[in-house]
C-alpha cells in the first residue's frame, strides 16, 4: 500500500500542526569541546560553592596557576566514550573548607548542568584539586590580609 504524503494527509488542510520529522532523519548535532568547558567552567565558578577558580592542568615550579577567564578551556579536559562524557576539572578551592565536599558538589553541579544542556549522559566528572588558597573578604590574596592582621597587632 502506498503512502499518502499529501498536505491533506499531514493535516495542512484542517489547521492541524504536521508532526515533526523523526530525528534520526533530520541530521546529526555535534557539540564541541569548547562549548562544552563553557557550560563546565560556569557550572564550576557560578554554581559551585567553595571555589576559587580553575587551574593550570601542571603544576608551575610546585603551584597551581590559576587561569584568567579567556584561558579556561585549558582547566577542563574532555573526553567522549562513545555517547557518554567524562571530564576532568582542574580547580583551586577555598583553604578551610572540607575538600571532599566542595569536589562532590562540583561534580554534581557539572554532571546536572551538562546533561541539562545537551541531553547526552555524563559519565564522569574527575575533580582534581590542583592548590587550597586562602582568601581575605575583600578578594585580596592570604598574604597580604595576614601582614595586615600583624600590622594591626603591633599597633
Amino acid at each position: 500500500m502506498k503512502k499518502d504524503t499529501s498536505l491533506e494527509s499531514r493535516g495542512a488542510t484542517t489547521g492541524q500542526t504536521p508532526p515533526a520529522p523523526e530525528a534520526e532523519k533530520l541530521g546529526r548535532v555535534e557539540v564541541s569541546p569548547e562549548a562544552i568547558a563553557s557550560i563546565a567552567s560556569e557550572a564550576v565558578l557560578e554554581k559551585s560553592y567553595g571555589v576559587v577558580g580553575l587551574a593550570a592542568q601542571r603544576l608551575r615550579g610546585g603551584r597551581a596557576e590559576m587561569l584568567r577567564p579567556e584561558q579556561y578551556r585549558d582547566g577542563i579536559k574532555i573526553r567522549f566514550d562513545g555517547d557518554e562524557i567524562i571530564l576532568d576539572l582542574y580547580v583551586i578551592i577555598e583553604y578551610g573548607l572540607k575538600v571532599s565536599e566542595v569536589a562532590h558538589n562540583i561534580m554534581s553541579n557539572v554532571k546536572f548542568e551538562v546533561e541539562r544542556h545537551l541531553g547526552r549522559p555524563v559519565a564522569e566528572v574527575n575533580v582534581n584539586v590542583q592548590g587550597l588558597r586562602q582568601t581575605a573578604e575583600d578578594g585580596e590574596a592570604a598574604s597580604g590580609h595576614r601582614r595586615h592582621r600583624r600590622d594591626n597587632k603591633e599597633s
